[in-house]
């Protein structure tokens, strides 16, 4: 087995990915309940397009971590820029999914209205510090 020492940001994007994916299987908007003794309804966010497209890059990001502990000899695909893509691709999708909701008016605020919005955006930006790092690390070694 290659040994490969996980890094900050390889564990950085492995702690977002998870953030992540954890945040589309819970509600991403809700409305009514309360005092008028309305219904509540609501939606978990896997259920939406875009959110799944999110819920697929973190699963991507986590097989990509993962990858060069259970190979023997460096991976070509573990390069920065694949998990710059990776970020991208998330980051779109959260942004359709956003204006989705801004277009429906059913943006959630308070937050406790939409866990898994407001918590697919602290993903996101661990994702992104995570991919940081891993650019960082790179450059580190190349000098």
């Amino acid at each position: 087995m290659h040994y490969v020492s996980p890094t900050r940001g390889r564990w950085l994007v492995a702690i977002g990915s998870i953030v992540i994916a954890g945040s589309t299987l819970l509600q991403w908007w809700s409305i009514g309940g309360g005092y008028q003794e309305m219904s509540r309804v609501g939606e978990v966010g896997i259920s939406d397009g875009p959110v799944f497209l999110m819920f697929l890059m973190a699963m991507a990001s986590l097989l990509l971590v993962t990858l060069p502990f259970a190979s023997e000899k460096p991976i070509p695909i573990d390069h920065p820029v694949v998990y710059l893509g990776l970020l991208a691709v998330a980051a779109f999708a959260y942004a359709l999914r956003l204006v989705s909701l801004v277009q429906q008016l059913l943006v959630p605020w308070p937050p406790m209205r939409g866990v898994g919005f407001w918590l697919a955006a602290v993903g996101l930006v661990l994702l992104a510090r995570g991919a940081y790092e891993v650019f960082e690390e790179r450059r580190r070694r190349l000098y």
